[in-house]
């Protein structure tokens, strides 16, 4: 995965290591006038728009709400965005999709009112198609991870592009709550856009935190050119310990840009200015896990479940960096294990879980997730070969076989990937 920046030159990492020290609005559009004292009063006519939620969550729930907007005819330019909402909340978010008209139904083919707000227990993205992060936050009273961005630079929204707004609130009071939140998005004219911005959004789903132990999930992605970065911001739940984002360069070395202890409302580190990552760096993220619970914890969206974000936005915008992708345009992203199991183990780990009648799962992410450290480049190949085969060769097999079947395809696509890992060495 890691490119050898042969060509990368050295001042780049010193720039790296110096740069270290309202009346609710309509249904069918976001609000654009005069909303009086608030938590967040609308953008000035002409300068932006704001997305509001309003709800009442009961005693003791936990709820996850979404509504869909549409972008302008016209479409935006966003140079910034202030986000507020009230106590309870664990987040607000606002991501963009591929959708060019508001859906009647969500992706599991539910009819629903979509400019309403409505229920998104399984996660906005379980509901809806989600291609970007456009900004929110998880910090109650501090600024968005889209606050600012540099003068002529601006994320592009395309005309008619539908959005959708997330929040999570959990009441834990003996009260009905109200609450309220609000995404002010300041706006740019197009002829005055210079660079276009991109947003990060690093997600690793390979984790698993054992009953009442400890844990760590470990994710690196390639950065196939020159990037700046204007923020960032962790996400994680709640055994999340500490989260820490590095920059390795071609030699290994590595440098943190982000760290925190805190997963209930992580910081946004503003960078002034932008962070450089170089071409030929990889970015890696790590999270530290601790539960008291006696059940297992995977990967999820809910509260009863684990997360580990990276999130912020950069120019100019990159497709393959925001893909985890290398210079050639190949997947790249690589799972570091945390175990002691070979690759001989971790090839026949993975086979025996994907010939179950369970299918590829949390027993999958054990397997990856119990490799050595060391063979993390030889088992992420074979991850990524069994993710690309689910999708291509193998698609009917695993679709409308059994799972012996998929396994069986996928091993005999796979062959290459499966024996350079059966022979990966751990010290």
């Amino acid at each position: 995965m890691i490119d050898g920046g042969n060509d990368l030159k050295s001042n780049k990492y010193i720039v790296l290591i110096a740069a270290l020290l309202a009346p609710a609005c309509t249904p069918d559009e976001p609000s654009s006038r005069p909303a009086g004292k608030s938590l967040l009063d609308p953008p000035a006519e002409g300068t932006g728009l704001q997305y509001r939620m309003t709800s009442t969550v009961a005693p003791g729930v936990e709820s996850y709400g979404c509504r869909l907007f549409q972008v302008p005819p016209e479409g935006l330019v966003i140079q910034g965005e202030d986000v507020a909402f009230g106590p309870g909340g664990h987040h607000v978010l606002l991501y963009r999709t591929p959708y060019r008209e508001i859906p009647s139904r969500d992706e599991q083919g539910i009819a629903l009112d979509a400019l309403a707000e409505h229920d998104c227990s399984q996660g906005a993205t379980a509901r809806w198609k989600v291609d970007a992060v456009l900004g929110g936050s998880e910090s109650f009273g501090s600024v968005g991870m889209l606050h600012r961005l540099p003068e002529g630079v601006g994320v592009v929204l395309e005309p008619n592009v539908v959005l959708v707004m997330s929040t999570h609130y959990l009441n834990t009071t003996s009260a009905p709550l109200e609450v309220d939140a609000r995404i002010n998005v300041y706006t740019m004219p197009r002829e005055d856009l210079r660079i276009e911005a991109g947003l990060l959004y690093m997600d690793n789903q390979a984790l698993r935190v054992p009953p009442l132990g400890e844990a760590t999930a470990r994710m690196r992605c390639p950065v196939p050119d020159d990037i700046h970065v204007v923020s960032l911001q962790s996400h994680m739940h709640a055994r999340g310990i500490s989260f820490d984002a590095s920059v390795l360069s071609p030699s290994g070395a590595a440098t943190s840009i982000y760290s925190t202890t805190s997963w209930q409302e992580p910081p946004v580190r503003e960078l002034d200015p932008p962070l450089l990552l170089p071409r030929g760096s990889t970015l890696e993220i790590r999270c530290d896990y601790r539960s008291s619970e006696s059940r297992p914890v995977a990967y999820g969206l809910s509260s009863d479940d684990e997360m580990c974000q990276l999130i912020g936005p950069y120019f100019p915008k990159n497709p393959r960096f925001e893909r985890c992708e290398d210079e050639s345009g190949a997947r790249a992203t690589t799972w570091v294990g945390e175990g002691k199991a070979s690759g001989a183990e971790t090839a026949s780990c993975l086979g025996q879980v994907m010939g179950s009648e369970k299918g590829m799962g949390y027993g999958y992410q054990d397997c990856v997730v119990g490799a050595c450290p060391a063979i993390a480049a030889e088992v992420s190949a074979l991850v990524r070969c069994h993710e690309a085969r689910r999708e291509g060769d193998c698609a009917n097999t695993c679709r409308s076989g059994s799972p012996a079947d998929c396994a069986s395809c996928l091993a005999a696509t796979c062959a290459v990937e499966e024996e350079v890992t059966r022979n990966a060495r751990c010290p």
